[in-house]
């Protein structure tokens, strides 16, 4: 008896034939397997966290930028940020593997450092450094902040 599978129809099929839907069934398991593992637990970045380390992986995903550092324990999730002095202006995009950031306890500052140059994003904010928006604009945006508000548990 072969490996074959009978169609309602009467038409044999072979499983040579399914090949292809096994094999992107594979993949999609494969895929979102990885997906959880590489999101894994990342901690929200608060007002008073605190860090400097260099980084080991970054990615972005529904405007959270994840970062997970030299010490595999130490997992971030924030806002993405832009910078406008920058290119690119994204800090999801400017952040590189083995970048050193540094965030201080009670700063709204991510600073980089690459080689022997050093950058800064204000964490959230979406105009910092725009030259098209207003500077009261500007200010007004950045004190609405989420780790402003609801991410400020310093004094």
């Amino acid at each position: 008896m072969k490996n074959t599978i009978e169609k309602y129809n009467g038409k044999l099929y072979t499983l040579k034939e399914y090949f292809p839907v096994i094999l992107l069934f594979i993949f999609l398991v494969g895929f979102v397997i990885y997906s959880i593992l590489k999101k894994g637990n990342y901690s929200d970045v608060y007002l008073s966290s605190e860090f400097d380390e260099k980084i080991i992986d970054v990615y972005e995903e529904k405007g959270d930028v994840y970062l997970l550092l030299t010490n595999k324990n130490n997992r971030y999730k924030l806002e993405n940020s832009r910078n406008y002095e920058y290119k690119p202006v994204f800090l999801s995009k400017f952040l590189k593997e083995n970048d050193r950031v540094v965030k201080n306890q009670c700063s709204d500052t991510i600073y980089i450092e690459r080689g022997l140059k050093k950058y800064h994003f204000l964490i959230g904010s979406k105009h910092y450094n725009n030259k098209e928006k207003s500077k009261e604009f500007i200010h007004k945006y950045n004190s609405e902040r989420t780790i402003m508000d609801e991410k400020n548990d310093c004094e």
